[in-house]
């Protein structure tokens, strides 16, 4: 188990159902805990900050690292896939995006049920 970073998804997507959660990925430059968002228009956004580590003798490694002056920038650089995913009611739910200059160019959506689960195909 690994760091990940959290998207929101503003991009249109078919599963209303899912639409405004809080989706995981690892496929992020930072894999630290950032926070990124997908703008209606395709856009991709990083949440980035200013940081400083401050010695702390009660913190498990010595030290905290400090979050501060929290702003969004484009990552108009980004080139290729991103994998994000969510899960709700006992179902998977995965968008794999393609980004050419930062911006959505396609996505693929699969949904599944969570192992050892059975969907009965009933909402």
């Amino acid at each position: 188990m690994g760091m990940f970073d959290e998207i929101t998804c503003e991009y249109p997507l078919d599963t209303p159902e899912v639409q405004d959660d809080l989706w995981q990925t690892k496929d992020t430059p930072r894999q630290f805990l950032d926070e990124y968002k997908i703008h209606a228009d395709g856009t991709l956004w990083h949440e980035v900050h200013d940081e400083r580590m401050e010695m702390d003798d009660k913190a498990p490694a010595g030290f905290r690292l400090l979050r501060e002056n929290p702003r969004w920038l484009q990552v108009s650089d980004f080139n290729g896939e991103l994998e994000i995913h969510t899960t709700k009611d006992e179902r998977w739910y995965s968008v794999r995006f393609w980004f050419r200059d930062g911006v959505v160019n396609d996505n693929i959506l699969s949904v599944s049920d969570l192992p050892g689960r059975i969907h009965d195909g009933g909402d």
